[in-house]
């Protein structure tokens, strides 16, 4: 999944989802990898496994689409060297970063990653 089609794909998100923050994982850098493994009944089935972007060591990935904290972290790795703000009224998140676009989504952590995601995708083009 390209960036913008990431971003639109949260615009629309009504909450916390962990596929897109496999999505959002793998635009900063994280490794998936899917191992099979024999289940307790020696049933033959699929686990995803996620490496760290600096190397092989695995890891959970961060609920960036349900946690502000994680969404927080994802915003300095996406711009390190900005400035941005995050509120909510009215059931709505608002974000920004920089002097980029105000982004609404359905919750304060959903617009901070369409703001990282839109910085991501800015600093691509640039």
């Amino acid at each position: 999944m390209d960036v913008q089609e990431l971003i639109d794909r949260l615009t629309k998100c009504t909450g916390p989802d962990r596929a897109l923050d496999g999505y959002i994982a793998m635009q900063i850098g994280f490794q998936k990898r899917i191992e099979r493994f024999m289940d307790s009944s020696g049933a033959e089935r699929n686990r995803t496994i996620w490496l760290v972007p600096s190397g092989n060591d695995i890891a959970r990935i961060p609920q960036y689409t349900g946690s502000l904290e994680d969404a927080f972290q994802l915003a300095l790795a996406a711009a390190p060297d900005r400035t941005g703000g995050v509120s909510w009224a009215d059931g709505k998140g608002t974000a920004i970063i920089n002097d980029g676009e105000y982004h609404q989504a359905a919750t304060p952590a959903l617009a901070l990653c369409i703001a990282a995601m839109a910085e991501k995708a800015k600093r691509m083009r640039d």
